[in-house]
């Protein structure tokens, strides 16, 4: 963020697409500023350790899904041989 002293002078040039152009007006509207203090704020804010983090914590996620379905579905099969053994008992029993 600028300081109380500091005027903004520098010029950053970006170009992007018409649909990232809105989304990025709009998003300034949105919050009641300018789309310069947007960006300013939005620069400020971001931290690229923060990104790495968030990264990883993607990768966590699906590793934890994925074990997750592993786990369901091991604890299907168990069910299922649990039920068939228990078939086979009372079969045997019924004899």
């Amino acid at each position: 963020m600028l300081s109380t002293q500091e005027l903004a002078t520098e010029r950053v040039t970006t170009l992007m697409t018409p649909s990232e152009k809105a989304n990025l007006e709009a998003k300034a509207r949105k919050v009641g500023v300018s789309v310069g203090e947007y960006v300013r704020r939005s620069v400020d804010a971001f931290d690229p350790e923060d990104a790495t983090l968030l990264a990883q914590l993607a990768a966590l996620t699906a590793e934890l899904d994925r074990s997750n379905r592993d786990a369901a579905a091991a604890l299907d099969k168990a069910l299922a041989d649990i039920e068939l053994t228990q078939k086979q008992l009372r079969a045997g029993a019924g004899e």
